[in-house]
């Protein structure tokens, strides 16, 4: 119960992850529509309706869609196919032809709807398609023509030859669409590119701006750098796409494209080795050999001479570097490093994830990218890079910005607690102030007393003499020790108390065998030690009784443990709580963090806080196992 109570916080993590996963789905929405094109393509399988053939002399023969693929430039091959009536029905108004490798004519009951060349014969059967057009620069010929009203039930033929300016070889392409679902499918397919690109865009801008507030706070983290590049490059690659996929003006022909997956992957690989300790020196050969082969084959491949390495798929190179990360991770995990006590589990969870998703869909048939991926690792080499260095961007730089924030909230507690103590050293020198003050005024009266004293003895007044001392003795008791300890912060700390409880009329009587030096930081002794002292007071202070307004504390090293003890009566109703041990603040909700706080730190030191009441006494003690070395 207790562990469900510290760990209680944790919940916001899945809860932050919830939040993430639903404006995914959210945004995700607007990526996808229903409208679809209506694919009337040929595959090596389903000739998909279309009866294909050659005109040789007036003569037709069958081809294979093989044989239409294996086509040499310059034949003109046709593809016939009755259009269906459903299609006019359900609004498909405009057919569309990929022509990127084909040269086209297209013909509705013989009659011509279309050509690449008005020079030509365009008859079908006597078409010739010249050998030397090569379509528009980089992008071939896109056709989109508007059927005429009542096509249902009419013979649509293409004639087709293939382009052999072309650098590659497809089937022809052949899409039923119309004005609104080209529109939809449009909009959603900028979308698909353009938001995860306005993402990485704005993580990048993110990370920047860590650097700049770790560095303005004097942390020199250089490496969320390598994130920042990462996600940039990231972005730079889907905008990449977008203007492969809208034909656009190639603003980024300059970037050397073939690079960007790779270093996006290899980047936040390298932010992590930075993050290593004790096994830095093992992994950086696992990362920056092929890293380096990667860097250099990709520079050779671009001269001509060397040109065939890039019918290798030597970027698999960067394959080690994931096992190695995914093996050395485990390892820091175990030495304690903090950045992968958090990086580690995360990691391992999300494979699973990926694993069992994986599973699911093998068992369900799909044929999904991931399946895809996982089945042929060298052959979706590029998407698997992709995803990975995605993934690892994601997870290296959360946790960057938790260990920054982390680091700001340590920052603020530093501060609170140097606070704490100036506050503290304020109170002592005070205290020593008004001391010395006492001191002062007892000197200056001190010889007074004396010749007071003897004047008495000599007239032989023992009673009085007695009664005079007792007076003297009683006004020295008020005078405030300026040191009781060695230890500052302790010193500083019970000398506040001792102040404290003067001005509410508490006698306060202390045994202390403290060194001044101890391995438990000032931190927590400043905090358990005032919070039990502060408690002790408030128990105290409703009581009316002179002689029951008294605490005792109890101080001193035994081998490696510090044992701290109060005993103090109290007045009232106090109650433990059952679960936790601890005392219930009778202030109600909203208070009793001391009393957690006190806990916490027992429980960090091995201990336990311990809480007795006997005979209308408190007793809080605990015993600090002292660490060899003192914490920062």
């Amino acid at each position: 119960m207790d562990k469900l109570k510290r760990n209680r916080k944790l919940i916001f993590l899945p809860l932050y992850a919830l939040i993430i996963l639903a404006i995914v789905f959210f945004m995700h929405s607007y990526t996808s529509t229903d409208a679809e094109k209506q694919f009337l393509t040929p595959t090596f399988d389903d000739a998909a309706g279309w009866d294909i053939y050659q005109i040789d002399n007036g003569k037709k023969s069958t081809v294979s869609v093989q044989e239409l693929y294996d086509s040499p430039s310059g034949n003109t091959y046709y593809l016939s196919q009755k259009l269906d009536k459903a299609f006019e029905k359900d609004g498909y108004t405009v057919l569309e032809l990929d022509g990127t490798t084909w040269q086209t004519s297209v013909f509705l009951d013989g009659k011509l709807l279309y050509t690449i060349d008005p020079a030509l014969d365009n008859r079908i059967g006597h078409i010739k398609f010249p050998k030397s057009y090569s379509g528009v620069p980089g992008m071939g010929e896109y056709v989109r023509l508007t059927l005429p009203p009542n096509y249902g039930g009419k013979i649509l033929t293409i004639a087709l030859s293939f382009n052999s300016a072309a650098e590659y070889r497809s089937l022809p392409m052949v899409r039923m669409s119309s004005e609104a679902i080209a529109s939809q499918q449009l909009v959603s397919d900028a979308n698909r590119l353009a938001m995860p690109a306005a993402i990485y865009m704005f993580t990048a801008l993110l990370l920047l701006g860590l650097f700049f507030f770790n560095l303005y706070h004097g942390n020199k983290a250089a490496a969320v750098l390598l994130l920042t590049a990462a996600s940039f490059m990231q972005a730079l690659r889907i905008l990449l796409n977008f203007e492969f996929r809208f034909y656009s003006h190639y603003s980024l022909n300059f970037i050397p494209a073939d690079l960007l997956i790779p270093m996006a992957c290899a980047l936040p690989m390298v932010y992590m080795l930075f993050q290593m300790k004790r096994w830095k020196k093992w992994y950086t050969p696992f990362i920056s050999i092929p890293f380096g082969l990667t860097v250099i084959l990709h520079i050779a491949a671009r001269f001509p001479s060397l040109a065939f390495i890039s019918a290798y798929s030597y970027d698999a190179l960067l394959y080690i570097p994931l096992l190695g990360l995914c093996l050395f991770s485990v390892l820091e995990w175990k030495d304690n490093n903090k950045v992968y006590r958090l990086f580690t589990p995360i990691l391992y969870i999300v494979i699973a994830g990926i694993l069992l998703t994986y599973a699911c869909m093998l068992l369900s048939g799909s044929n999904s990218i991931l399946v895809s991926i996982l089945k042929n690792p060298f052959v979706q080499l590029y998407e698997a890079l992709q995803y990975s260095g995605s993934i690892l961007l994601m997870l290296a730089g959360g946790i960057s910005c938790f260990m920054s924030v982390k680091q700001t909230a340590d920052m603020q507690s530093e501060l609170s607690i140097l606070s704490a103590r100036n506050q503290l050293m304020q109170e002592n020198i005070q205290s020593i102030q008004e001391s010395n003050t006492e001191i002062a005024k007892m000197r200056h009266d001190m010889l007074r007393h004396l010749h007071t004293l003897l004047d008495m003895s000599r007239e032989g007044e023992k009673q009085q003499v007695e009664n005079y001392l007792a007076a003297l003795t009683k006004e020295t008791e008020t005078i405030l020790p300026m040191r009781v300890c060695e230890h500052f912060v302790i010193n500083a700390i019970i000398t506040r108390a001792l102040a404290k409880v003067k001005k509410e009329h508490i006698q306060m009587d202390f045994h202390l065998e403290v060194p001044a030096d101890l391995s438990i930081t000032d931190n927590d002794l400043c905090t358990l030690l005032t919070n039990m002292l502060d408690n002790a007071i408030e128990a105290v202070n409703p009581i009316i009784e002179t002689e029951k307004r008294r605490i005792e504390l109890t101080m001193h090293v035994r081998g490696c443990y510090l044992f701290i003890e109060t005993v103090n009566s109290y007045k009232g109703n106090i109650q433990i709580d059952k679960e936790s041990g601890l005392l219930l603040s009778e202030k109600g909700a909203g208070h009793g963090y001391g009393m957690k706080a006190m806990s916490d730190i027992a429980k960090k030191y091995m201990s336990k806080l311990q809480i007795k009441l006997e005979h209308d006494t408190v007793i809080v003690r605990t015993a600090l196992l002292m660490p060899t070395k003192k914490k920062n």
